[in-house]
């Protein structure tokens, strides 16, 4: 069995292989995440983020994600509030691999939507699972699955990672700036809560991500999936 795992538009195919998750190093487990998949795949999906800080009103607006997944690349769109996208390529080749982000609407004027309720393209990207190794934690349980936990870094910045010891996504990512302690307390968690089996592809299809003094929850109510033989609808991609 195949699956998507599309955390928003950082999304990784995924298959049972030979690979043993379970007694891998942590550096060959994470160059098992890292690796392009020869499966090439499509998802659209269509939902609602909803926004609620502290002291203030909830934010609900509508979202929308397109992905096209190649075996050495991951082209991604989302729009948000039919108002402001950004495109977000992923290439994949070992230390060399890259991001890509480019905002395709032009009236910034209201300030950027997307930041607004407490995301940002790079992250959702997955560009963190690229990041320098660091260490690697005591396991965790996440929704009844083993996770391997490690610790990866970017300049400043960290991350705690949360993956499926058998299928090398991510269920829960911890953003934390300068260093990482038992003690300390992230800025910002991402987390994978519901599942939805399309075309024998999985999809996520609800996300929880949340911050200090606020929380944002994305529903997928609408997704459609499947392999790409050529025949990839024409309209993944939109036009604002």
């Amino acid at each position: 069995m195949k699956l998507i795992i599309l955390i928003f538009i950082c999304s990784l195919t995924v298959s049972a292989s030979s690979f043993n998750g379970d007694s891998a190093s942590a550096e060959d487990f994470l160059q098992n995440m890292r690796k392009p998949r020869a499966v090439q795949t499509w998802a659209k999906m269509d939902g609602t983020a909803e926004h609620l800080r502290r002291g203030s009103s909830k934010i609900s607006v509508p979202i929308y994600l397109g992905i096209m997944f190649a075996a050495d690349r991951i082209l991604s769109q989302i729009i948000i509030d039919q108002q402001q996208g950004y495109l977000v390529g992923q290439t994949f080749s070992g230390k060399d691999s890259g991001t890509s982000i480019i905002p395709i609407h032009s009236d910034r004027s209201g300030g950027e939507r997307l930041a607004e309720i407490g995301l940002r393209p790079e992250d959702l990207a997955m560009s963190f699972i690229y990041w320098d190794f660091v260490r690697e934690l005591p396991r965790e349980s996440i929704s009844m699955r083993e996770c391997r936990v490690f610790i990866l870094k970017k300049d400043q910045e960290l991350v705690k990672l949360s993956a499926d010891v058998n299928y090398y996504f991510p269920l829960k990512v911890e953003w934390y700036k300068n260093e990482y302690s038992n003690d300390a307390k992230s800025y910002r968690t991402l987390e994978a809560v519901r599942f939805k089996e399309v075309n024998h592809l999985w999809l996520v299809t609800r996300l929880l991500v949340s911050g200090p003094g606020w929380r944002t929850s994305i529903d997928f109510a609408k997704a459609d999936a499947g392999i790409n033989n050529n025949e990839a609808p024409a309209d993944i991609f939109k036009k604002l």
